[in-house]
């Protein structure tokens, strides 16, 4: 039996409540009469997930003051039918004056959720919003829609259930001179407190407002000591100065001010045709300039990351002692020697032992893997943010929506198959951009295909260990190999969602953005999105799982601690599943470490070189992987299966935060295990032959 949600819209005129509400309840509303009154009351239900949500649309209201029926109607129903969650629509281009409402509600309601409207609109005038920060000021959750576009819709339903039963503590804003008052009135009414409905510190500030149904009630509660409550008016009504109602509502306008405060840009909009927009709207230059800035930008973030392909190509034209600094002195290999240095203090300071094996090894080898990720990110965020602010990645997103359309796709899936080249994390996040949920899905379940950096070293470290004709091309191979899987798995899920009937045509619908100078302080708010949702959501995963596989592999069966790797729990795991690697050639004494690699590939893929590294007790990965003794087809076989298979713990974590659902979890799990084994072994097959 599903859950029944109960849900409360309410917002000013015109900020698009009632489009909002026919976009998610689909036009399934029931409409009568509010009771004893001719305001139309307006509500629809709808199954989401495993709820069915019942959606109540309050008349439109500038406050809750109680002076108008529509007022009336609302405050009662939020207060005595107390909805589960209270969503308080503001509109994005007039958020100061529209934030007033939502800020006296949450004065009022612990539970609320924020709903900015009409985001494709404001983009489109060249105003940008930072919703991370109103929504730290607000202390609620925020979330950005367009009802129109339906971009949105799906995270405001998750948001609004995640919310039932979170109660916040209720706003309070300073109001300077009048504070004293209300906490004088506040300790009076508290000790009636058990027969209002009202939370006593609102129920002060209404009744110095002048609010006639506060008035009563508390009338009624105090009887006599209800005198006292308007000598106390009466004296800050002297003090003050003005009418207190203005005072308050000039109070809760400054405290709105000061929430959109350095959170809202606006440019001056220019709007003429550009050379640039006769490039990208047209079909046949748009695909190639827009595929060419995409890898123009992974190979920047890349080579000041890795160093890669800039190494490798001057090793190859004979300037080894080049390629070698040049990939000595990246980012990632800067933060290695960093944690090099941090644990070889450690040792020196505590010598060998177990705890320090656990401090270098787990507590900093958790660490490392985490913060090896932050610059990759945070570049590659950045460019891509400063395109997203100068309205070019949406031109570059329309420039690919007709060859995207061919795999069942489209424009909006830039973005995340983009994101993903970096880490998948943030690339399954990204398919929020997408408004059809059949896509959003896809993109789910398939952007893990897309090779993400850390897969990169694991492809370089094997390329460089295997050396010669197969070591050069196989970095080259594994990404050509992985994208042709993600198109061909797109195309077919296309075709067989058209043959069950549940097939909907991936439109593109974007507002086209004014082209200008990217801003700093846009572009910042770009990348500390996703950087804090990387190391919040994938972090905490490869820290927590870089401990967990320390203790594997210095625990034995017998719980005894043990330097000897092949004693260890996970050996005798990996040894069990070994014989599934024999069809690819990898068999024999050593077989265990690969599959003992390809274990801790699902923890972090990063965790692959050290795993084999450590496995074999060598003192370099070149060395390493040479005592596998893999055959040159059974290390292609291998790195591809390592290119294609699960993705680590931290994105299988993102892809049911993102689909609330175990089954599109697993699904993704079998589609690649299964996808990863057969191309494995044709590979496998292939080299052979050749």
């Amino acid at each position: 039996m599903r859950k029944t949600i109960r849900i409360a819209f309410v917002g000013q005129p015109n900020v698009g409540k009632s489009t909002l509400f026919n976009a998610i309840t689909r036009g399934n509303a029931i409409v009568t009469n509010w009771p004893g009154t001719t305001v139309e009351k307006h509500e629809g239900h709808l199954n989401y997930r495993d709820y069915e949500l019942v959606v109540i649309d309050l008349p439109g209201i500038y406050g809750l003051s109680y002076t108008t029926l529509e007022e009336r109607i609302s405050r009662r129903f939020i207060v005595e039918e107390k909805p589960d969650v209270v969503v308080v629509l503001v509109e994005s281009l007039n958020l100061e004056r529209t934030l007033y409402l939502a800020i006296e509600i949450r004065e009022l309601v612990g539970n609320i959720v924020v709903a900015v409207t009409k985001v494709d609109e404001a983009h489109s005038r060249g105003i940008h919003i930072n919703f991370d920060l109103i929504e730290r000021r607000l202390n609620t959750s925020v979330v950005p829609v367009s009802a129109l576009k339906r971009v949105g819709l799906d995270r405001l339903l998750d948001t609004v259930i995640r919310s039932v039963g979170m109660e916040k503590p209720l706003l309070k804003i300073d109001y300077g001179e009048l504070e004293p008052f209300i906490d004088s009135i506040e300790h009076i009414v508290q000790g009636y407190s058990e027969n209002l409905r009202y939370p006593t510190r609102w129920l002060a500030i209404k009744f110095l407002e002048g609010d006639a149904e506060v008035e009563d009630i508390l009338r009624k509660a105090l009887g006599n000591q209800y005198r006292e409550l308007e000598e106390i008016r009466e004296e800050a009504k002297r003090r003050i100065g003005i009418d207190l109602a203005a005072f308050i509502s000039m109070k809760r306008f400054n405290y709105a001010r000061e929430i959109v405060k350095n959170a809202i840009i606006k440019h001056r909009v220019v709007r003429k045709e550009r050379i640039i927009d006769k490039i990208f709207f047209n079909p046949f230059t748009a695909p190639i300039i827009s595929f060419s800035i995409i890898v123009a930008i992974f190979l920047a973030v890349f080579i000041v990351n890795t160093g890669y392909p800039i190494s490798d190509i001057l090793r190859n034209l004979g300037y080894s002692e080049l390629g070698d600094i040049f990939e000595e002195y990246s980012l990632s290999s800067l933060v290695e020697k960093l944690f090099e240095y941090i644990g070889n203090v450690v040792v020196d300071t505590l010598g060998e032992g177990p705890l320090t094996s656990f401090i270098v090894n787990g507590v900093l080898g958790g660490l490392a893997s985490v913060l090896i990720f932050i610059p990759l990110i945070a570049i590659a965020m950045a460019i891509l943010g400063a395109l997203e602010d100068s309205g070019v990645l949406t031109r570059i997103a329309i420039g690919t929506h007709l060859l995207f359309q061919r795999i069942g796709l489209s424009g909006h899936s830039l973005l995340p198959i983009t994101l993903s080249l970096g880490c998948n994390v943030p690339g399954v996040m990204g398919s929020r951009a997408s408004p059809n949920p059949l896509e959003r899905i896809k993109l789910v379940i398939l952007t893990p295909f897309i090779p993400c950096q850390a897969r990169l070293v694991v492809l370089l470290a094997i390329a460089t260990a295997i050396g010669g004709f197969a070591g050069a091309i196989l970095v080259p191979l594994a990404y050509f190999v992985a994208f042709s899987v993600f198109i061909v798995l797109s195309y077919i899920a296309s075709v067989v969602s058209k043959r069950r009937g549940v097939y909907e045509e991936a439109e593109l619908l974007l507002e086209l953005p004014p082209l200008h100078r990217p801003y700093a302080r846009v572009v910042w708010w770009f990348t500390w999105f996703y950087l804090k949702h990387f190391l919040v959501k994938a972090g905490t995963v490869i820290f927590s799982v870089s401990i967990i596989s320390w203790i594997l592999l210095h625990i034995s069966l017998s719980t005894e601690y043990t330097e000897d790797v092949g004693g260890s729990i996970a050996a005798q795991i990996s040894r069990f599943l070994a014989p599934l690697l024999s069809p690819l050639g990898i068999s024999g004494e050593k077989a265990w470490i690969t599959m003992y690699a390809i274990i801790m590939g699902f923890l972090a893929k990063e965790l692959v070189v050290s795993a084999i590294v450590t496995a074999t007790n060598s003192t370099s990965f070149e060395e390493a992987f040479q005592k596998l003794g893999l055959s040159i087809p059974s290390a292609i076989a291998f790195t591809l299966f390592i290119t294609l298979y699960i993705p680590c713990l931290a994105t299988l974590a993102t892809i049911y935060s993102e689909s609330k659902s175990f089954k599109y979890v697993l699904l993704s799990v079998i589609v690649m295990i299964s996808t990863a084994y057969l191309i494995a072994l044709l590979s496998y097959l292939v080299a052979l032959m050749l």
